[in-house]
């Protein structure tokens, strides 16, 4: 059984207190009614040990698994290869792609890590051990000439090729992030949130 799984059970106990955009001096822009969303490097500065874990997860493998929302508001579920550019959690899409699509309709997503069960790591990349990560947040077209220039730069340097021409690219507006480990014979839910900041669940 996936741990996540339980989202829809009550926690255990908090054993970390909350810590609230007061607090801990993030910077989020609000997005329609979402509510207020960050992007990674705000992310990292803040929680620099959660946010950490969950991008070593999420870059461990060659892809993860991203759900978007068709026309008739049932879910997509797509493949994609995240990455980091400057302060940014991207991906790309092939030109004419379903996701792309319903991403340009409505922006709001979901990312998974490959489930560490089946977890297959990159040549040259350590095991990040026994944990899931995932996130929700939109996902922003990058339009801006110099911004798709740095991405392209980006690739030829840190893959040796550029992305094929025509398609989409993406970065990613943070709502929310998780990463779920074991810990003995409990399972730990570590979640931060905009409106609640970080908390740690236990679970037997």
């Amino acid at each position: 059984m996936n741990p996540q799984s339980i989202a829809g059970g009550e926690p255990v106990a908090s054993v970390t207190a909350p810590r609230t955009r007061a607090d801990a001096g993030l910077a989020a822009t609000p997005l329609g009614d979402d509510g207020p969303m960050t992007d990674l490097q705000h992310l990292l500065d803040v929680e620099p040990e959660l946010a950490g874990r969950a991008l070593t997860i999420l870059t461990s493998t060659t892809n993860a698994v991203l759900a978007t929302i068709r026309a008739d508001g049932s879910p997509r579920v797509s493949g994609i290869d995240p990455f980091v550019v400057g302060r940014h959690l991207c991906f790309g899409s092939m030109d004419g792609a379903r996701k792309a699509q319903d991403l340009e309709r409505d922006p709001r997503m979901a990312l998974h890590a490959i489930p560490w069960e089946s977890r297959r790591t990159k040549e040259g990349t350590a095991n990040p051990g026994d944990a899931d990560a995932k996130l929700t947040g939109r996902a922003v077209a990058v339009t801006d000439p110099d911004d798709q220039a740095e991405v392209l730069r980006w690739f030829k340097e840190e893959r040796g090729f550029e992305p094929p021409p025509g398609g989409d690219l993406f970065r990613i507006d943070i709502a929310s992030l998780v990463v779920v480990s074991v810990d003995g014979d409990e399972l730990v839910v570590d979640r931060w949130t905009e409106a609640d900041g970080r908390r740690t669940f236990r679970r037997t």
